[in-house]
């Protein structure tokens, strides 16, 4: 990505799909068994504060001109590999 646009658009489509995927998982775990449906919402939590945190840091990002969005980009995409390695973990744990 080399532009600030370009890497915003990016990183909101990322994040609008992944959050798809764990509505899917909610609905999944209101279907769960009792036992199930603990571990799921442990996971969905961990997975929103996660999420939020990604949505707060790409909201950051678009406030910042010059080359300091360069700055926070790198920080961007580490929550974004977190929140993504805790959603793959629980997609692979409730299968």
């Amino acid at each position: 990505m080399n532009t600030k646009q370009d890497f915003q658009e990016k990183m909101e489509i990322q994040l609008a799909k992944l959050q798809t995927q764990i509505d899917e998982l909610k609905v999944k775990s209101s279907l769960a068994q009792a036992d199930a449906k603990d571990a799921y919402q442990e996971q969905l939590a961990s997975l929103n504060t996660k999420c939020q945190t990604t949505r707060l840091k790409l909201q950051e990002l678009k406030s910042k001109g010059g080359n300091a969005w360069e700055e926070m980009k790198d920080g961007l995409e580490t929550a974004w590999s977190d929140l993504q390695d805790s959603f793959n973990r629980a997609v692979t744990h409730f299968r």
